[in-house]
């Protein structure tokens, strides 16, 4: 949107943030801001001022496989699909299964710490290196991300503990 604004405010971004609790937290505060500024408006003690033209940029629509995890990314780059397509399309991937692999959705997330000096190179992006109570970590591009909350398709949300007790998931198994 380029038009005119007759006030604005900045929130930051946290890293526990995701598209749903940033459009939630920017409604609320976007609702504050048009009670506290319309007297002012019609009183006439503000005006339209116009938005700078550079930076101007158009996203576009977001489709449902734009949730496909690609895991030759950065994991730093999963992670931030993750946040910002919840709740919808939500980032996801597959397991394989027959006759056909099963989606996953991917709801919360985290870039792994590597355990060792030599971190998680030398594994194929896509490929399970641990999976236990702190969760399922994938191998991608560059580090790995931990999977934290998730959910198979036509179930219900689990915390990564939760999910491993009804499907046990063994290093080694490459997403899809």
């Amino acid at each position: 949107d380029t038009g005119p604004t007759l006030t604005q405010e900045k929130t930051p971004i946290h890293p526990e943030d995701t598209a749903e609790t940033l459009h939630d937290r920017l409604a609320k505060m976007g609702a504050e801001l048009l009670v506290r500024t319309i007297p002012d408006y019609v009183a006439g003690k503000i005006q339209p001022r116009p938005q700078p033209a550079a930076g101007v940029s158009n996203a576009p629509r977001i489709k449902k496989q734009d949730g496909q995890i690609a895991w030759d990314q950065p994991a730093r780059a999963i992670w931030n699909r993750v946040r910002g397509l919840v709740p919808w399309p939500a980032a996801f991937t597959s397991l394989p299964a027959q006759p056909q692999p099963h989606l996953l959705k991917i709801w919360q997330a985290e870039v792994a710490k590597a355990e060792r000096p030599e971190g998680f190179r030398g594994s194929n992006p896509g490929r399970v290196l641990q999976a236990g109570k702190s969760g399922i970590v994938v191998s991608c591009g560059r580090d790995a991300l931990r999977i934290l909350v998730l959910q198979l398709e036509g179930g219900r949300r689990l915390t990564a503990p939760e999910f491993l007790a009804g499907h046990p998931l063994q290093p080694g198994l490459q997403f899809i």
